[in-house]
C-alpha cells in the first residue's frame, strides 16, 4: 500500500480540514479544545521551526499523525513534547516518520532527544513497543 506523509504546512485547506476532522477516528483528541482550536495552532506552523504537524494518509484516508510540539507549556491543546501513533503504523511508515522526528530534534540541537528517538526506533524494529505488522493500521 502507498502511504503519503504530509506536513500540515504543505496541505491544501481541504486536506487540513479532513485531517483534523478525522483525527478522532484514529484515537487522537486534543488535551483541550476542539478541531478549531487545533487548526488555529497548526495554522501558525513555520517551516523548520517547532511545532510541526505531520499526517499520514493511505488513499486519502487518515491513518497516522506525528505532532512535534517541542514545548510542554506553550499550547494547552498540545501539552506534550511530541505525540504520535507511529507505534501502530507499518514499519515502513514508522521509519519515515521517525526520521522526520529525529531530524527535527537535531535541527533544534537537542542531541539527547534525537539519540533517544534513534534507540526507540531500534526497539520498534526489534518489535518492542510496536504493533506487529498484521495488527497495524
Amino acid at each position: 500500500m502507498e502511504e503519503v506523509i504530509l506536513n500540515y504546512i504543505d496541505m491544501s485547506e481541504e486536506q487540513r480540514i479532513n485531517a483534523l476532522e478525522n483525527l478522532k477516528h484514529i484515537g487522537f483528541y486534543p488535551a483541550y479544545g476542539t478541531e478549531q482550536t487545533m487548526k488555529k495552532i497548526m495554522d501558525k506552523s513555520i517551516v523548520d521551526e517547532m511545532p510541526q504537524f505531520y499526517f499520514v494518509f493511505r488513499k486519502e484516508k487518515l491513518i497516522g499523525y506525528l505532532f512535534i510540539i517541542g514545548d510542554t507549556q506553550k499550547y494547552k491543546s498540545f501539552p506534550w513534547l511530541a505525540i504520535s501513533n507511529v507505534d501502530e503504523l507499518p514499519m515502513r511508515v514508522t521509519r519515515s516518520l521517525m526520521k522526520i522526528y529525529i531530524e527535527a530534534w537535531e535541527k533544534m540541537n537537542n542531541v539527547n532527544m534525537a539519540d533517544y528517538l534513534r534507540r526507540q526506533l531500534q526497539d520498534y524494529e526489534y518489535g518492542v513497543g510496536h504493533r506487529s505488522e498484521n495488527l497495524c493500521r
